[in-house]
């Protein structure tokens, strides 16, 4: 399995390393890089390529004379930049072979000389003169991406957003497209099926049969797309997994009224809800609740001053980013999840698989998917402060037994998204994508 990437990176044999250390990266898996792979390809692939006809600008690389930035090392991949003096805005960045030949310049202020504007791609060969040009990013990715893949049967999964746009255009008879929807395709605080659609999904939803499948995390959403969008017929099921440990921790040093969150420090993730939340939680049973935040984001100063402006720094603390974050909800009885949107929080499945007991938001998507209220967490009217601390004091106010009880049907849910089921289910999909995908061949031949 070939993982790609399309962003400039000069560190990618250390982030190799990095993953097969921590294993992430197993035999049978390579990084690949479009950068990496556009300066060692040769004479005869750069022969194949053919650019637009009618070009705006002209192909004028860097002087050395005029960089603001150089990432050139002898013997590796680097760049030239060049930026706008005033605003420090990215006019051009040449890109360089290990020999020093210059493979790819992308221009970014084609129409006046020094004013961001317009865009020229040129792709050159191995002498550093040009062999290509296009006026958008866009047909370089695909050149790339034709190279990638040959004649092979593959299938494409796709779960980046802006990738996801340009693979639109990507209609290959021998490839089967995936796009795997991670979030909610609805704009902030819009409430689905109806609605505005986010702007960072607009596009590939406004194009969802040019895609073999589209692949939402929960049933709630693709029922939703599918009313919205006319039901196209590519649209599937398949969850985020969970690595279940072998059992439960023991409930030892694990008091109820620990919670843990963990979530950017964004306005998307509504952590000042939790945090209120808290506060009247130990209002309302007189007893103090503890509540640790993992995570880091630009809302971290506005937040430490809600706690300290409603007297809870006893009770809610920031902890910042937290490299073991499975470590975080074994220790604790609850986890909170008050986001405005999702897609299938995995932080929801990783800690039922724990015996964390989740409290969550009935956001769109995920938390009603696998919460049944009252048996393995609880689930809260979306934006119901009340409603949250409320739960927080019901968790609190369990046996022993009850408690147990709950721990073990969190654990009971996150089992059916285990990896093996969750592989099982995208083979699946696969399968029935590919099939899909030559009944319609078939049909366009003997139409």
């Amino acid at each position: 399995m070939d993982v790609l990437t399309f962003e400039y990176d000069a560190g990618l044999d250390r982030v190799r390393r990095e993953l097969q250390t921590s294993g992430q990266m197993v035999s049978g898996m390579r990084l690949r890089n479009l950068w990496e792979e556009l300066s060692t390809l040769p004479e005869q692939a750069l022969s194949t390529v053919s650019g637009d006809k009618n070009i705006t600008g002209t192909f004028t690389p860097i002087p050395v004379d005029e960089q603001q930035s150089e990432e050139i090392a002898k013997g590796s991949l680097g760049r030239r930049v060049r930026l706008d003096a005033a605003s420090d805005k990215t006019l051009q960045v040449d890109y360089f072979r290990p020999d020093g030949s210059l493979f790819v310049s992308d221009q970014r202020d084609i129409h006046e000389r020094g004013t961001e504007g317009g865009r020229l791609i040129t792709l050159c060969d191995l002498e550093g003169e040009p062999v290509a040009a296009w006026n958008r990013i866009w047909p370089l990715y695909l050149f790339w991406l034709d190279t990638v893949v040959g004649s092979q049967e593959t299938f494409m999964i796709v779960d980046s957003k802006s990738s996801a746009n340009f693979i639109t255009r990507f209609r290959r008879d021998n490839v089967v497209t995936l796009h795997l929807v991670h979030n909610s395709h609805m704009a902030s605080g819009h409430v689905p099926p109806h609605g505005e659609l986010s702007n960072v999904r607009r596009y590939v939803f406004e194009r969802l049969d040019t895609y073999d499948g589209i692949v939402l995390l929960t049933k709630r959403q693709k029922d939703d797309v599918d009313l919205v969008f006319g039901n196209p017929g590519n649209t599937f099921v398949v969850p985020n997994s969970t690595e279940l440990p072998e059992s439960l921790p023991t409930s030892t040093d694990r008091p109820l009224t620990r919670g843990v969150m963990l979530a950017g420090l964004t306005y998307r993730k509504r952590v000042d809800h939790a945090i209120r939340g808290i506060g009247k939680a130990n209002a309302l049973a007189g007893a103090p609740f503890d509540l640790t935040i993992y995570g880091h984001g630009p809302a971290r100063e506005q937040l430490e001053a809600l706690v300290s402006k409603l007297g809870l720094s006893d009770s809610v603390h920031l902890g910042g980013f937290d490299s073991e974050p499975r470590e975080r909800l074994s220790e604790a009885s609850f986890v909170l999840l008050t986001s405005r949107m999702e897609g299938l929080p995995l932080v929801l499945l990783e800690a039922m698989s724990l015996g964390c007991i989740p409290i969550a938001y009935d956001m769109p998507y995920g938390p009603a998917d696998i919460i049944v209220d009252g048996v393995n967490g609880y689930l809260v009217e979306a934006g119901d402060i009340e409603g949250l601390a409320e739960s927080i004091v019901r968790l609190g106010a369990l046996s022993t037994d009850d408690v147990e009880s709950m721990r073990q049907a969190a654990r009971a849910t996150a089992e059916r998204f285990d990896d093996r089921s969750v592989t099982t289910q995208w083979g699946r999909v696969m399968s029935l994508t590919a099939d899909r995908k030559l009944d319609q061949m078939a049909q366009s031949f003997s139409s």
